[in-house]
């Protein structure tokens, strides 16, 4: 192999060096909470394929330690501020608990409950949560109305978001 040639070897082995670093950096950037997921993970993949995709070895929770026996909640170490939930080993609500996670429209913790109403519109259903004074749950419905992503406020502000399967953004206390 000629100077040249070798020279082209090392460059490509650089510039598969660099996306490689680069790609784990651009998925931990993109978190957007969406109704069907949040980041590479969607609603309806199995608990060994988050990991897979995630780069992870989270563990199930032991059914002993469950509240609801088929129902579990984990947290990705790479990825903080978010919650996945599994029913039958499958994902079901995505939760995000910490700022710096924006919904698809551009809704995070803390802002204004009426900036919900001005990004979804119509869509939000809004009503009175049943555990605190000067709160409320506004939820969307989305898709064929298998998914749904809900804010809770708390005196005027987002508190907690969540999305997925309708019937699990529904469950108040995730898997409680």
């Amino acid at each position: 192999m000629n100077r040249h040639g070798n020279w082209q070897v090392t460059k490509r082995w650089w510039v598969a060096l660099a996306l490689g670093a680069l790609l784990p950096a651009a998925q931990a950037r993109d978190w957007t909470l969406r109704v069907d997921g949040a980041g590479p993970l969607k609603v309806g993949m199995r608990f060994d394929t988050v990991n897979k995709i995630l780069g992870e070895h989270m563990d199930r929770v032991p059914a002993w330690q469950r509240m609801v026996p088929d129902c579990f909640q984990v947290s990705p170490a790479e990825q903080g501020g978010i919650v996945l939930m599994f029913v039958h080993d499958v994902l079901k609500r995505v939760d995000v608990t910490q700022p710096g996670i924006e919904s698809e429209r551009g809704i995070a913790l803390d802002d204004p409950e009426g900036k919900v109403g001005r990004h979804y519109g119509e869509a939000v259903r809004k009503v009175a949560h049943p555990h605190r004074a000067e709160g409320h749950y506004l939820t969307v419905r989305a898709g064929e109305g298998q998914y749904a992503i809900r804010f809770e406020t708390e005196q005027g502000r987002v508190a907690a978001m969540y999305a997925g399967a309708w019937q699990q953004v529904l469950q108040e206390d995730g898997c409680h």
